[in-house]
């Protein structure tokens, strides 16, 4: 099969690999959408701990049933939408109710939807694939998995209606925040940051629009989704006394941030840093994507082909879109 291959930091290689084989509960899908993430952006920049190379890329992907190992759950010719991993449920963490921190959900995810087969393993097929309804279309049911996660933060710092919410980064995962936000019914949404057309797309979603440079705020809720240390930083002087930090956005290992802690210990402001999805999570995204009132069309720039893949990541690397989807 046909699949966009990270060589090594900056260079991809269409390139064809071999077809796997689902082996028992495992499920073989003929990718028909799968959209680009900012983590593989960083790996291709700069490679990524959790991201082999060579390696074919991609984890967020909606397709149709192409073979089905023995038991499992699904029919071939179904359209099927997941996400690329699941919670063992069996770990301390995943008993005691954190998932998302499960001891194997990241050492067992499923890597590869750029390509035109995805081998989906027993654990996730089980948990976390679901069939995808006629009338959801292959590439907004590829972003299953990044919605998943915008639901991880919201449903551990869930908004009132009446909150002011500062979303920090006109990103993709900002734009599903904005997207999430005004489906949870909050009328306020203030979207920060400095690329201009982001935050046009933005205004299309239902936000308020500011631009970094001098911003001021004293809101609710502030959620960070840039992973740069100095806007972790600057957040907690966005929230009112007494609101909510989200620090979604991932800064590179090793770094350190400082916080004044007068600020956060006399204004009691809640710091909070959300990691991942577990399946709750996950079914909550999936009902906000299959409501036909919930668009996130806007954020999808336009489709491209695997073979577009070095093009693709050097316009993402300049800001240029938001979110492609490769239709292998």
């Amino acid at each position: 099969m046909k699949a966009l291959v990270l060589m090594e930091p900056g260079r991809l290689a269409f390139d064809e690999v071999d077809v796997p084989e689902p082996g028992p509960g495992e499920v073989l899908v003929r990718v028909r959408a799968a959209t680009t993430c900012g983590t593989d952006l960083k790996a291709f920049l700069r490679g990524h701990p959790q991201i082999p190379m060579p390696g074919v890329l991609g984890h967020e992907y909606s397709g149709d049933v192409a073979a089905v190992g023995e038991g499992a759950p699904f029919e071939i010719g179904q359209a099927v939408m997941g996400v690329h991993s699941a919670p063992c449920q069996q770990c301390r963490w995943c008993l005691g109710g954190q998932e998302n921190l499960c001891d194997t959900v990241m050492s067992t995810k499923v890597l590869g939807s750029y390509a035109e087969y995805l081998l989906v393993p027993e654990r996730v097929a089980r948990l976390n694939l679901f069939e995808k309804p006629d009338h959801l279309d292959y590439a907004t049911a590829s972003l299953l998995e990044p919605l998943a996660c915008v639901a991880q933060a919201l449903i551990k710092t869930p908004p009132k209606p009446t909150d002011q919410v500062v979303v920090v980064g006109p990103g993709a995962i900002g734009l599903l925040f904005v997207a999430a936000l005004k489906r949870l019914g909050v009328q306020d949404i203030v979207l920060v940051g400095r690329n201009r057309t982001r935050l046009a797309v933005g205004r299309k979603m239902g936000a308020r629009t500011e631009n970094l440079e001098g911003f001021q705020a004293q809101a609710d809720i502030v959620i960070e989704c840039t992973g740069k240390v100095v806007v972790w930083e600057a957040s907690p002087s966005w929230a009112r006394r007494g609101g909510t930090v989200v620090l979604f956005g991932g800064c590179p290992a090793g770094s350190t941030a400082s916080f004044d802690t007068k600020r956060l210990h006399y204004d009691e402001i809640i710091l909070v840093s959300p990691f991942h999805f577990g399946t709750q999570a996950v079914r909550q995204a999936r009902e906000w994507l299959i409501d036909p009132e919930f668009d996130v069309s806007p954020l999808l720039t336009g489709t491209r082909t695997l073979q577009e893949g070095p093009e693709v990541f050097r316009d993402l690397e300049a800001g240029v879109g938001v979110k492609y989807v490769f239709v292998p």
